[in-house]
């Protein structure tokens, strides 16, 4: 069987998708005409729209350019799909603003409304675009770099990201993550990063996860760990 090749989108599109079904979910159970419950729903939807502006602006910094080189044509595709998937998080949040402003309970409802159906339009155009660049993507990156390569990339661009992002995002991808994916990742962590950073992320796994998934993972990863957690 022909060894896996490391996807450099696997995690982090795991969390958006988590983050993506998690915000729906919350925004149909949502009373528009309840200010205090919506403002705490925009809240987390205004943080999505945030993390899906930063990952479309990660890819065209340092993903796109790298293929580009190899397949110009398809990279304008994809940079054209992060310009439309931009105006759907625009469209959002212009109704976001529009239901801040008024005090009209009908018109508040109406807005949430509006605010559920196009993110239901954000979620549908993500969800196939994400899927479009595991498939397509992938599949220059892993014809043209090794994977050493691609994780190359993947430390320089983790290196632009804010610390507080970057912790939000980790422990987000450590709940969206099946077993060997994370083992994976907290192998390499255990292996290359600085050990205050290894510790960080067993203490966010023991956090994150249930005790059935930490005790399978935790058997493999701390087999020879000299620190009792």
């Amino acid at each position: 069987m022909e060894k896996a090749r490391y996807n450099i989108f696997n995690l982090i599109h795991k969390a958006l998708r988590s983050m993506l079904y998690e915000t729906a979910n919350l925004i149909q159970q949502t009373d528009f005409e309840c200010r205090e419950e919506a403002e705490h729903t925009m809240y987390l939807l205004e943080k999505i729209l945030y993390y899906f502006d930063k990952h479309a602006q990660h890819e065209d910094t340092f993903i796109l350019p790298a293929i580009a080189r190899y397949n110009k044509e398809l990279v304008d595709s994809f940079e054209n799909e992060h310009v439309a998937d931009h105006a759907l998080a625009e469209s959002i949040r212009e109704s976001m603003e529009a239901w801040e402003k008024t005090n009209d309970p009908a018109e508040m409802i109406a807005l949430g409304r509006h605010i559920f159906l196009t993110f239901n339009d954000f979620i549908a155009f993500n969800l196939t675009h994400m899927n479009k660049e595991e498939d397509e993507l992938n599949a220059v990156l892993w014809e043209y770099f090794s994977d050493p390569e691609l994780m190359q990339i993947t430390q320089s661009l983790v290196a632009t990201i804010p610390a507080e992002d970057l912790f939000d995002q980790s422990k987000r991808m450590m709940g969206a993550g099946n077993n060997q994916e994370l083992l994976a990742w907290l192998s390499g962590i255990k292996q290359k990063a600085p050990k205050p950073l290894f510790d960080l992320h067993i203490r966010m796994a023991r956090e994150v996860l249930s005790t059935k998934r930490w005790n399978a993972i935790s058997e493999v990863l701390l087999a020879d760990a000299t620190v009792v957690y």
